[in-house]
């Protein structure tokens, strides 16, 4: 029992002598434990660092390999174009080579041409000199050459004064002539007419081409001449080789301008206010360019300004001018139309429902008369009439004129200085267009206005042939129109007539019963006008 009590004691102290020691150990490898774990951290921390060199370093590596190749590209385009730019500097090489080549061979070839020329350079010294003398005669003939022609250009300098002194001269004899011949004319008592032929339009440019039917001649320009026009079977015309000849006061061709034409009938616009009754009417057939005449196309300007209104400013101006010398004028404007024997007032807002009458001394009852003052007040008085006027579509034209207008202007002067008085009329009257009614295309109320209008104008002819004819009864009530035109036809007015004329072909029938009629009147003797003074 002790032997194994000894023994467990024994064992005891054995058992804890190896546990002390164990002990120890196991303080020990707590302690290598804790230097272990610094030594890892330490290590860890130098791995880590080291990672992130690496990573650096890689970066670094990736960055140079990048830069490398971008490198090797670059070079292999500097080496690309270095060799492409050799080849070129090769190919100019060769090509300058042989340039060189070509200019040696035409080196060579100069240097024989300079010896050639070098051989002819003394025989043309030799006729530069021969030429030296040729050229002093020559410079001492010019020299008299030129004396003469100085001494020339003194005559012609001479000549050409004397040339405008001439013209200078004959301008004023013509200005004279046409002056003495409008004297002779208002003393004969004849009506003066002027014919005047419009232009083609545009669109009857491209169906007629150009005028060559008319010609234009006299040495005053107031002959026209027509061609005789054969119509074939097929409806061709075609010129018989003859020609119509109409001799009037004055004749305007196509290119004639508003401004020319009214220049010639200035000089009567002028004796309205010298205390004539004065009467200018234009005549022709529908389409002939009456209205253009009279009045101007729908908006006019200075160089397209009709008769009319060129007439009221001509009166107003030379009313300004002969304030200067005492006189004074009031003026009185009224406008009407002859339409189907009806006299209707132009002048009047609204329908005129007023019936008028012609009096003996062809004044007109119920008629508006408008005092004025200015040239304005005129314009906007015409403007007015025309909206008023009655037009209508023919076959002849588009907007043709359907009745008679009559524009008149009543000038009454005084003069402060001597006392005297004057009473002028201007009347200026567009007739309607005269055409046959084959021509006209007319139908019913078309067809009465055609028959009213040329009953009316043939009327006007039986009057003016009464009065050629020196008549005993001169059929002035046959119609308004002439009954109107009583003082203008009786032989107390300057009268004058525009004929106007179609350019076309196919209007040839009409112009040569216009421009037939307008002879007749041209030779119509109706006395010498008489002023109106007091």
């Amino acid at each position: 029992m002790e032997k194994l009590m000894e023994m467990r004691e024994m064992t005891n102290h054995s058992l804890q002598r190896n546990l002390n020691e164990n002990n120890q150990q196991t303080e020990r490898l707590d302690m290598k434990n804790v230097c272990l774990q610094k030594s890892v951290a330490q290590k860890d921390q130098i791995l880590s660092e080291n990672c992130q060199t690496i990573s650096q370093l890689q970066r670094n590596i990736r960055d140079f390999e990048y830069e490398v190749a971008t490198m090797k590209r670059r070079h292999q385009c500097e080496t690309e174009d270095l060799e492409a730019r050799n080849s070129s500097l090769e190919l100019k090489k060769k090509s300058l080579e042989g340039e060189i080549e070509v200019l040696h061979k035409e080196c060579i070839g100069l240097k024989c041409n300079i010896a050639q020329m070098k051989s002819d350079q003394v025989g043309m010294e030799a006729e530069v000199a021969s030429i030296k003398g040729l050229l002093e005669k020559s410079q001492q003939t010019c020299t008299h050459q030129e004396e003469i022609i100085a001494s020339l250009h003194a005559k012609i300098a001479t000549h050409l004064d004397t040339i405008k002194v001439n013209e200078s001269n004959l301008q004023e004899a013509e200005s004279v002539r046409r002056k003495l011949h409008n004297t002779v004319q208002e003393l004969k008592g004849n009506i003066r007419v002027f014919c005047r032929v419009r232009p083609l339009l545009h669109e009857e440019k491209e169906t007629c081409g150009e005028i060559n039917h008319l010609h234009f001649t006299g040495i005053d320009c107031n002959v026209l001449e027509m061609d005789k026009v054969d119509e074939s079977c097929v409806g061709h015309r075609k010129s018989s080789g003859s020609k119509y000849s109409f001799d009037f006061d004055r004749v305007f061709s196509p290119d004639s301008s508003q401004v020319e034409v009214f220049e010639e009938i200035s000089q009567m616009v002028q004796s309205a206010l010298d205390g004539y009754n004065v009467c200018i009417f234009a005549y022709g057939q529908t389409g002939s360019g009456k209205t253009y005449t009279m009045e101007g196309p729908n908006n006019p300007n200075e160089e397209t300004m009709g008769m009319i209104p060129r007439a009221v400013a001509q009166i107003f101006k030379c009313v300004d001018e002969l304030e200067a010398n005492g006189w004074t004028y009031t003026m009185q404007a009224s406008f009407l139309e002859i339409y189907n024997e009806m006299i209707r007032d132009l002048l009047v807002s609204g329908e005129d429902k007023l019936k008028h009458e012609i009096k003996t001394d062809s004044q007109v009852t119920n008629l508006t008369l408008v005092d004025v003052t200015s040239q304005n007040e005129v314009k906007k008085l015409l403007e007015k009439a025309s909206c008023n006027r009655s037009v209508a579509a023919t076959d002849c034209n588009e907007r043709s004129s359907r009745s008679h207008s009559v524009f008149r202007l009543k000038l009454n002067g005084s003069n402060e200085l001597t006392s005297q008085v004057c009473e002028g009329t201007l009347n200026l009257i567009d007739l309607a267009g005269s055409e046959r009614l084959t021509s006209s295309g007319s139908s019913g109320d078309r067809l009465r206005e055609t028959k009213n209008i040329n009953k009316s104008l043939s009327n006007l002819g039986n009057v003016i042939m009464s009065l050629g004819n020196k008549g005993s009864h001169i059929p002035y009530r046959n119609s308004k129109l002439t009954y109107l035109l009583q003082s203008s036809l009786g032989g107390n007015s300057k009268t004058l007539m525009f004929v106007n004329i179609s350019p076309k072909e196919e209007n040839i029938p009409e112009s040569l019963c216009s421009l037939r009629f307008a002879t007749k009147v041209n030779q119509c003797n109706i006395g010498t006008a008489q002023k109106k003074m007091k």
